[in-house]
């Protein structure tokens, strides 16, 4: 088996149940971490000239670490067909998690910062929370392990789940009133924080301008730290203050949305006709979860190439699911 293909999602299915091993990875980095600690350790004992048995709990804690990462690799997610019940098995014996398959939305795709994206289980009762990751991270969307696990592994799966659902569980939400929009007649203008936007980037922007003057608080040197800084608040000022005063309207009359700015840069309309889709996108700053942004998807004209336009970001995933079905509710 090749690296490659060790890092990749491998799963198996069986007549009464499905496992899945999201975290193959883990083999690698162990086996780098292997090679790691023994060329440290070998360091240790011999050019420090320690004794093996002085040095044998460092050894012991170097073991500990590896046969956690193997064991984190082995760590599986079972769908019990006769149990209904999906389990995650920490090193595959463990149960750490488990949820009936009553209570799973699904298995849908998450997109993330880096353009990458993964595939994670959803509950019914929090659908664009952080879910439950089940399977390795893809960058192509026709990644031959990814195509093969919505196949021969997400089907299969939604098959069982449907089994399990009642005539509740996918009801539209009414829309009464309008949390994240402003209505005038048919036209659906998106709530924007303008105040914050303008505040926020004019202190930026004074930053910036600060540090072109002979009082600059990082000095004078032309370095690429201080290029970035002065590239990040000199143009990050404006493009948010921008964003704030940037529209984006749904009309239900002309089937159209469109975005729109005072200075008419980045301008653009969408028809209904085209809409192919929203999509959630989770952030994070240094790992930090920073919140989930929610973009719609438009299929250009004459052409089968999406177009992706992101409308909002929120921190909690109930606001999330309020401003789908509020956005669900005008498009479709």
């Amino acid at each position: 088996m090749s690296l490659k293909s060790l890092s990749k999602t491998r799963w198996k299915i069986e007549s009464d149940r499905v496992t899945i091993y999201p975290y193959g990875l883990s083999y690698i980095l162990a086996g780098v971490l292997a090679i790691i600690f023994g060329a440290g350790y070998l360091f240790y004992v011999q050019s420090l000239q320690n004794s093996m048995e002085s040095s044998m709990p460092l050894l012991l804690v170097l073991l500990v670490i590896i046969v956690l990462f193997l064991g984190w690799a082995r760590t599986s997610i079972e769908f019990d067909v006769n149990s209904g019940i999906m389990r995650k098995k920490l090193m595959g014996f463990l149960p750490i998690t488990s949820i009936s398959f009553s209570r799973i939305y699904g298995i849908s795709p998450v997109s993330n910062t880096m353009g990458s994206y993964t595939y994670r289980v959803f509950k019914k009762d929090n659908r664009y929370g952080k879910g439950i990751l089940v399977s390795c991270s893809y960058v192509k969307n026709d990644d031959p392990n990814a195509v093969a696990f919505v196949d021969e592994v997400i089907i299969t799966i939604h098959r069982q789940l449907e089994i399990h659902d009642s005539p509740e569980d996918f009801r539209p939400q009414v829309i009464d009133n309008y949390t994240f929009f402003n209505v005038k007649g048919g036209s659906y203008t998106l709530k924007k924080n303008r105040i914050g936007s303008v505040v926020f980037g004019t202190l930026l922007l004074a930053v910036g301008i600060h540090e072109l003057t002979p009082y600059a608080w990082m000095g004078h040197e032309t370095n690429i730290g201080r290029i970035c800084f002065l590239l990040f608040t000199l143009i990050g000022g404006p493009s948010i203050i921008l964003a704030g005063f940037t529209n984006i309207t749904l009309d239900k009359t002309s089937r159209l949305l469109t975005r729109t700015n005072p200075i008419g840069i980045g301008n653009k309309t969408y028809s209904f006709d085209n809409f192919n889709g929203i999509q959630t996108v989770r952030r994070s700053t240094n790992f930090i979860y920073s919140g989930t942004e929610v973009q719609v998807y438009f299929l250009k004209s004459g052409t089968q190439k999406e177009e992706a336009i992101a409308l909002q970001s929120f921190f909690s995933t109930r606001k999330v699911e309020r401003f789908v079905a509020e956005l669900n509710s005008i498009i479709i």
